[in-house]
């Protein structure tokens, strides 16, 4: 039994215009692709080529290295060299030199406050020595003061008393002789 499909001719007419727009966003998106592809394509050889630029300039950046660091260390460099190697390696040279006399006019400078400032301390001890001369015998000290003994305590007061410990006078000491250590291990602290 044969079938009869009926066809609506508005709905054919919908049908092929679906058709068409489709296709056309098919081949706008075929001509997108084309595009970011030929785009991919001169941007990796422009790579490519700025690689091999690089690739060219490392033998170069290499001899300026070489000539710096023996310039640095006091070789000249060659005059069959390139101008540019030549003239590069004369800075790290320039600097050197100019390193080295910073620093001996900062030595230079350093050394003479040092002396300015020695003298200066050695003229105003000699100007006091002359002027207040001190006396031969130091003060007797003693560790208890009227403020310790202010408590009405008499056990505080006897503490205190037992416990201070004696001051050593200059007459004890020998100011002007020279002490060693073994006097100084058993001396009693102030």
């Amino acid at each position: 039994m044969p079938v009869l499909l009926d066809v609506d001719p508005v709905l054919a007419g919908f049908g092929q215009t679906a058709a068409i727009i489709i296709c056309l966003l098919l081949l706008v998106f075929i001509i997108i692709t084309v595009a970011l592809a030929l785009v991919m394509v001169f941007a990796t050889s422009w790579i490519h080529e700025k690689a091999e630029l690089v690739k060219m300039l490392r033998p170069t950046v290499d001899s300026v290295n070489e000539t710096s660091e023996a310039a640095i260390q006091g070789n000249a460099p060659d005059e069959d060299k390139n101008a540019i190697i030549r003239t590069i390696a004369k800075v790290p040279a320039g600097m050197h030199t100019a390193d080295k006399k910073v620093v001996e006019v900062t030595d230079k400078v350093a050394h003479g406050v040092i002396e300015f400032r020695a003298r200066t301390i050695q003229v105003q001890t000699v100007v006091k020595s002359f002027l207040s001369p001190k006396k031969d015998v130091l003060p007797e000290k003693s560790g208890l003061t009227e403020e310790g003994l202010e408590f009405n305590s008499p056990g505080y007061q006897k503490l205190m008393k037992e416990k201070v410990l004696p001051t050593a006078t200059a007459s004890e000491i020998g100011i002007g002789q020279s002490v060693q250590a073994s006097q100084l291990r058993d001396a009693p602290v102030r």
